[in-house]
């Protein structure tokens, strides 16, 4: 028999980083039973007081996950609703939503519109086909045609994967920059001699980036729209935000949602954009269609952006535009605190390179602030994350050879890119 609850259950199968943590807190602090679907018994989101934790099949074992998920859902009543964390996931789910729907809410648009988002070849060519400002893009078949255009690009030029996770796993870094025809041609048979499709992006310069989050309702209509500026990375140039500020630039928002609009689009996504100075325009980099990693950061903002989304699947919409204005009055930064050290303290960090001092470090972290773990009310994530920080560091040897010296230590091997 189903286990009958007052309120419909969010089942998050996550990525056990800040991104799947941030979901999970955000509907628990708003009264919602959570359950935390990880493949791995030691994920960090399994420590938090705000899920149950289900141990389940991982995405390569697709047949005995997609059965998993509806077990849960046969057992739940009424009807939960299902969020997914992770790019490989959200496809690898959406493609049994048949199945599933019957036993889940889905707060999330069908395949289609989804695949021209998460793969990246389909995303740029979109891009193209509606116009939006985007980085030069090319789509090479094979190694002929990268031969035949690699003497008339402009360099630095980035080899970027069609598919972000398995690149990332395959090859240990989110990208590979090349500044010569030589080095192009190396990278691009490097990534598919590893089995994996790539597009070619000319590097845009400049430090101005921009994450927009925001959740679009049934009706293609924004509910609520978050906006961030970037303010330091790990890695350094090329990483994922350690830091973002919340800023207002009404230019940034409204480019993002007009684009959303012409891909009459539905549910979570976060948008990244940044400044080509070159031109001075506004460049789409990509589009996350899916709750972000800097989730944490809207929710102390005003916008819960997934109850905002659970409440839509469960009858119960908000459409007021109240939390607009809430993001223009406040200044919220999120941290992510580990990371932050590693890419201020690294030897090829921001102090390395002279870009911040010691004092300007500590005067970026003043204000509110909110956290990719840290939580006062749901401790115990943040003391295990950090636990395994020190181990890596200093249980394991010196912090100083470890950390500043070695090229291949932990911090450049899970983040560095070429």
């Amino acid at each position: 028999m189903p286990n009958k609850i007052e309120k419909p259950t969010a089942v998050v199968v996550n990525d056990a980083g800040p991104n799947g943590y941030g979901v999970i807190l955000n509907l628990g602090r708003a009264g919602i039973p959570v359950i935390s679907v990880n493949p791995d018994p030691k994920n960090i989101t399994f420590y938090s007081r705000y899920a149950a934790k289900a141990v389940s099949p991982g995405v390569e074992k697709e047949t005995e996950l997609i059965e998993f998920l509806i077990g849960i859902g046969k057992r739940l009543s009424p009807k939960p609703v299902l969020f997914i964390t992770g790019d490989i996931a959200l496809l690898v789910i959406l493609r049994h939503k048949h199945k599933l729907e019957k036993y889940f809410h889905f707060p999330i648009a069908d395949l289609a519109i989804i695949e021209k988002l998460v793969n990246k070849k389909y995303f740029y060519q979109t891009l193209q086909e509606i116009g939006a400002d985007h980085p030069r893009t090319y789509f090479p078949r094979d190694l002929s045609e990268v031969e035949a255009v690699r003497t008339d690009l402009h360099y630095p030029y980035i080899v970027k994967p069609v598919n972000s996770q398995s690149f990332k796993k395959k090859l240990g870094v989110k990208i590979l920059k090349v500044n010569s025809a030589r080095e192009l041609i190396e990278s691009y048979k490097k990534a598919t001699d590893a089995g994996e499709e790539v597009v070619l992006q000319q590097e845009i310069p400049g430090e101005e980036r921009y994450l927009v989050y925001t959740y679009f309702n049934r009706n293609l209509k924004p509910v609520a729209v978050a906006c961030y500026k970037k303010v330091r990375l790990s890695p350094r140039k090329y990483g994922n935000a350690c830091v973002c500020e919340s800023v207002w630039e009404p230019e940034v928002v409204d480019f993002v949602l007009g684009v959303i609009a012409k891909l009459k689009f539905w549910g979570l996504a976060e948008p990244e954009v940044q400044r080509d100075p070159r031109d001075g325009r506004l460049k789409l980099i990509e589009i996350n269609a899916r709750s972000t990693t800097e989730t944490r950061l809207s929710a102390a903002l005003g916008m819960n952006m997934e109850f905002l989304a659970y409440s839509e699947c469960i009858g119960k919409p908000i459409e007021n535009n109240l939390p607009l204005n809430n993001a223009r009055q406040k200044k919220v930064k999120w941290i992510t605190i580990t990371e932050d050290l590693y890419t201020v303290f690294h030897k090829d960090g921001y102090l390395a390179h002279k870009e911040i001092t010691i004092r300007e470090w500590l005067k970026s972290l003043k204000g509110k602030r909110e956290y990719a773990f840290l939580a006062w009310d749901d401790p115990l994530p943040f003391v295990v994350e950090f636990f395994r920080f020190l181990r890596s560091f200093i249980f394991k040897g010196s912090v100083y050879r470890r950390f500043f010296l070695r090229k291949n230590s932990w911090y450049s091997g899970r983040n560095q890119v070429s």
